[in-house]
């Protein structure tokens, strides 16, 4: 999982921040809700963009309330609970990372391939009743997976196409966010680069990674150094970017306008700048 799409906290307002983090608390208990505790391992920032758009799009104000963490036990934390935002991207979530562990399956070392095959029979639960709440969504993401080894196996050295898979996906999640017709196509565009954006972040963040360990890397076989990757992958984040941007100013949202502009008019160029570097995160909670 990537976690790539999150805000500037330093240009955020306080009201504006303690909104995103009771979102992002309200993913994880909607987590367990749905689909059990281990589920609440896979929490990611990302889906709380999904979250926010979805509710944001609908109006939907969600139920507050106070709840205590194993992050901070002696004091209550608000959470957002209870929208079809938070049920989309919790189900998002648990199907993302099943198909991820399944491409762990078909191309890391024995240890990781182990450990990947141990969670997915922990979730395979939470995944089977995750698909059962998005069956067109969950094939879609099948396909993709077996499309992105496909182009791995055949050294894709291509990162448009490397990316499209990722892309895709993102696309098909997006578009459960709409609540008119007309938003679909949008969505799905801007889900398109943006999940671009997230597989060209992830492939120069992982490069040496790579390199070291003879795995899959498209700028790699693009014949590129680090430096180089780099580059490239910031290039490409920039131009797509753009039309993300486009796509996200054609929305008509209800809620959640300042947390989503921030993400999208800074937190994610940031993120593009940060191109290579390993990603730090505050946790905002821990799993009860």
């Amino acid at each position: 999982m990537f976690g790539y799409v999150t805000p500037d906290k330093g240009e955020m307002k306080v009201r504006e921040y303690e909104c995103y983090r009771a979102v992002y608390c309200g993913l994880c208990m909607q987590l367990k809700a749905d689909y059990g505790f281990v589920s609440r391992m896979l929490l990611n920032y990302d889906l709380v963009t999904v979250a926010l758009l979805a509710d944001g799009l609908s109006g939907q104000q969600g139920s507050p309330c106070m709840k205590r963490c194993m992050a901070n036990p002696l004091r209550r934390r608000c959470m957002h609970a209870g929208t079809d935002g938070l049920r989309l991207a919790a189900a998002a979530l648990v199907q993302l990372s099943w198909y991820k562990l399944a491409d762990d399956l078909a191309d890391e070392p024995f240890a990781r391939r182990a450990a990947s095959a141990a969670l997915r029979l922990l979730l395979r639960r939470a995944h089977k009743k995750a698909a059962a709440a998005q069956p067109e969504l969950d094939k879609l993401l099948a396909e993709q997976t077996v499309c992105q080894q496909r182009l791995e196996q055949a050294s894709c050295a291509n990162p448009d196409e490397a990316a499209e898979p990722t892309g895709s996906m993102t696309a098909a999640i997006l578009k459960r966010c709409a609540v008119q017709p007309e938003q679909e196509h949008i969505l799905e565009r801007m889900g398109l680069f943006l999940g671009k954006i997230l597989y060209w972040l992830d492939a120069a963040e992982d490069f040496e990674k790579d390199r070291e360990k003879g795995r899959y890397n498209v700028f790699l076989h693009m014949g590129l150094d680090r430096a180089a990757a780099i580059e490239q992958a910031a290039l490409q984040c920039r131009l797509a970017a753009g039309e993300v941007a486009r796509c996200y100013n054609l929305l008509e949202l209800q809620l959640n306008r300042p947390i989503l502009d921030n993400i999208i008019f800074l937190g994610l160029p940031a993120g593009i700048r940060r191109a290579g570097q390993p990603i730090k995160h505050e946790k905002h909670a821990a799993p009860v």
